[in-house]
């Protein structure tokens, strides 16, 4: 299987009908929040996929553009956006060549995107040319040391992968490609645990239990164990 996101198989996947539905990734949206405020801001979502995030951020301030490399994706960004009734611009475009002037906007993120190409950093380097000196990049991409990453490669290997070929990446990885693409690394979060691990952080078993999970949630050893990882990086 070749090492990269096809636009074929976006285009066959999104005519499924049992694809991914507008998903809205509370912990990225809260934690890119944390560091910018996003009212009255140019942002743009490369690989929008369902425009789920971009239709939220949209309903926060922010003036979005929804970038997609497949019309199907597109098309259901619209209709997502004017069912929650936002204004946003959705563009067909690739994340390796963006069609936008350097330093366009305040604010660029994905979510899901990163994972599915052989060459990261070219793809970071391109998304920091369109961000305005001072605007910020965050990048959320799925974590490598899970249980998860174990059956996504089983699944890859038996080509029954829903997003077919797709990578995975440690927090100091990803800390290194936004630092190697020029930026200055202001913010790194994990959120979500995995199989078992999620059922082993809500067990029931009285305040010592559960203090020591939140130290642990504060504690950069989550960022090795979480289902997903971000780095919100400034230029």
């Amino acid at each position: 299987m070749e090492k990269t996101s096809t636009k074929e198989h976006w285009q066959s996947y999104w005519k499924t009908p049992d694809h991914q539905p507008p998903v809205v990734h509370e912990e990225m949206m809260v934690e890119l929040q944390k560091v910018v405020s996003v009212k009255g801001k140019k942002v743009l979502e490369v690989g929008a996929g369902m425009g789920g995030d971009s239709v939220y951020l949209a309903k926060q301030g922010a003036f979005v553009t929804a970038l997609d490399y497949t019309d199907e994706a597109l098309s259901a960004i619209r209709e997502h956006a004017k069912i929650e009734n936002v204004e946003l611009s959705a563009k067909l475009g690739d994340t390796r060549q963006l069609p936008f002037n350097d330093e366009s906007f305040d604010v660029v993120y994905h979510q899901g995107l990163l994972e599915h190409f052989r060459d990261p950093l070219v793809i970071l380097k391109e998304h920091a040319r369109v961000l305005r000196k001072g605007g910020y990049l965050a990048v959320d991409v799925p974590q490598t040391f899970t249980t998860y990453t174990i059956m996504k490669k089983i699944a890859i290997a038996q080509g029954r992968w829903c997003a077919g070929w797709e990578r995975a990446f440690s927090i100091g990885q990803l800390e290194n490609l936004l630092r190697a693409a020029g930026l200055t690394v202001v913010k790194s979060y994990g959120w979500g645990y995995y199989g078992k691990l999620h059922a082993l952080r809500n067990l029931k078993l009285g305040d010592w239990y559960e203090s020591l999970w939140r130290r642990l949630d504060r504690s950069r050893v989550k960022l090795y164990i979480c289902w997903c990882i971000g780095v919100i990086g400034q230029k």
